[in-house]
């Protein structure tokens, strides 16, 4: 009769100890919400500011704003046309 009592009692210590523990778990996962909280809203902004500031980098790359400041800074394009040889007729007359 000494097993099923001592059976009883593992078990009954065993429950009482696993609430004990999921009482502890539960307080620290309450208490890091808030700063994942606030590290996910660290993320969100930067994605924002990183999107903001690619959208900047790829106007302020793009050929027409490099002209314009080419043609602010007094660049010219150079229309000369250079041709080694005469262009071959494509048809002789006849």
């Amino acid at each position: 009769m000494k097993k099923p009592a001592l059976l009883i009692l593992f078990l009954i210590i065993s429950v009482l100890g696993l609430s004990v523990v999921k009482t502890f778990v539960a307080n620290r996962i309450s208490t890091s919400g808030s700063t994942l909280g606030a590290i996910e809203e660290r993320i969100n902004f930067y994605k924002i500011e990183n999107t903001l500031l690619s959208e900047k980098l790829y106007s302020l790359s793009s050929l027409t704003n490099v002209s314009s400041q080419a043609d602010k800074l007094g660049f010219v394009e150079e229309n000369s046309n250079f041709v080694l040889t005469n262009p071959i007729p494509i048809a002789l007359k006849q």
